[in-house]
């Protein structure tokens, strides 16, 4: 498919963020869209696997939330192994009275995709691959428009230009905004369990040899040794398989060093025995866990970035002329970054891109027809009200999941203070975790954060 010369809104990223913010503005009136991707084709693989409460309420609005349900596992609670006790952290089934979906969904990204995709498509949204954009420029005979450059030599005018390509975001590098972590922390390459930051990790998606206790038939985050790990079985919609594919995943202890680019079975064998369900006891025994067969698995960098502005204009002030320039937003991983701790990431991109489709519906309404270039400052409110409330948006989930993290890597060493107090962190983190998982408010407050519901 080629491309148009001009058009009104061009998303680039046909990721699930991408497309859910092309249904968005579909559903709102906006129909002049173009969706285009570097990439011949989508994600294959699972990546992202839980989609929240208020994301699948934000998913209901574009006719997306009913299809995601029924392929995937509704998880009604979020539970935690310490060592030597199961706490259920978090009782999504308590946010009854607040939503219809009381749970979380475990669902594959490249499904979610897939399902976004076919309901783009229903409403002929045009999605063009692979087309890779390279850059941006203001159009030399309309202020109003911005030029967007691709590899291919090809030029498409529009009006709005959405970033949703990614934490190496093409849109945002081209538009000078800079992303960078709210704290000013520089991430290392190493785990560091001494002040709780877990910097290189690795997902995969694995099948066992030997049948499975109980405990493991449902979602499971193992606090064990100096690193998280999580274990969650994937609904048969994931993979073609005989047999139940598992997401597992954790920090690398930095005595294993760097890991590889796509983790062997052996390696993540070794982190399975050393974190994992090997390194717990689970009914009483000790559960030995064999991988027979890896069908994807991945290693990542574990830290937060937030752009400084999620909308802007490719404009400048010239002779007391203000030129505007067409409007730029970032949604998704080109806005923000953080950890996978808590399934945030996909399900904070997806609320940016379900949002901006009122926000833009009515910045169009008050700058139809085009005025004058001066005049967009003033009439840019409803883009800027959208950028500023989902930027804060951002802040609250990385300031979130660096907390959840933080948790997770209480030093399981004893420290003695003044030299003669003893305090073993882990041991501290595993008695309060007991006595505040005890009470249903502290599980409900938990689910609640966790859901978005607080945070949309």
């Amino acid at each position: 498919m080629s491309l148009p010369e001009r058009v009104e809104i061009l998303i680039v990223g046909a990721g699930p963020t991408g497309l859910a913010c092309a249904l968005s503005l579909d559903t709102h009136g906006c129909t002049d869209i173009v969706v285009v991707d570097a990439y011949e084709h989508g994600e294959d693989s699972s990546r992202a696997i839980a989609v929240h409460a208020a994301t699948l309420e934000a998913l209901y609005t574009v006719g997306c939330a009913d299809a995601l349900i029924e392929v995937g596992i509704q998880e009604p609670t979020f539970r935690l192994w310490d060592g030597s006790r199961l706490h259920t952290v978090a009782d999504f089934t308590s946010l009854t009275e607040y939503t219809k979906y009381p749970f979380v969904l475990i669902i594959p990204q490249y499904v979610t995709e897939r399902i976004l995709g076919e309901k783009v498509r229903e409403k002929g949204v045009r999605v063009v691959r692979p087309k890779r954009v390279v850059g941006l420029k203001i159009n030399e005979h309309d202020t109003n428009m911005t030029d967007v450059l691709f590899e291919s030599g090809e030029v498409i005018q529009a009006r709005y230009v959405i970033g949703a390509d990614g934490a190496r975001s093409t849109v945002r590098q081209a538009t000078g905004i800079k992303f960078s972590d709210p704290n000013g922390e520089i991430p290392s390459s190493e785990v560091d369990s001494s002040n709780g930051t877990v910097t290189q990790a690795i997902l995969a998606d694995v099948m066992f040899t030997e049948p499975l206790p109980s405990e493991l038939a449902r979602m499971l985050f193992i606090l064990s040794g100096d690193s998280p790990f999580l274990f969650i079985p994937l609904p048969p919609e994931a993979y073609d398989e005989q047999g139940t594919v598992y997401r597992i995943g954790g920090g690398i202890p930095a005595a294993m060093g760097a890991p590889p680019p796509s983790p062997p079975i052996s390696y993540l064998q070794e982190l399975v025995d050393l974190s994992g369900p090997g390194a717990v006891k689970l009914s009483g025994d000790s559960t030995k866990l064999t991988i027979s067969k890896t069908l994807w698995s991945t290693r990542f960098r574990t830290h937060s970035a937030i752009a400084d502005t999620f909308f802007t204009r490719l404009g400048w002030t010239q002779g007391g002329q203000y030129y505007s320039g067409g409007a730029v937003l970032l949604i998704g991983d080109a806005a923000h970054i953080h950890s996978p701790a808590g399934g945030q990431g996909m399900n904070l991109g997806i609320r940016d891109a379900i949002s901006l489709g009122a926000a833009l519906a009515t910045h169009r309404s008050v700058t139809e027809p085009v005025v004058a270039p001066s005049e967009y400052r003033r009439l840019d409110m409803p883009l800027k009200e959208w950028a500023d409330h989902r930027r804060q948006q951002g802040l609250t989930v990385i300031a979130l999941t660096k907390r959840m993290l933080s948790f997770a890597m209480a030093r399981p060493a004893t420290t003695w203070y003044l030299g003669v107090i003893p305090v073993n962190w882990c041991m501290l983190r595993n008695f309060v975790l007991g006595i505040a998982t005890s009470f249903s408010a502290t599980r409900r407050a938990a689910a609640w954060r966790l859901s978005g519901l607080g945070n949309r």
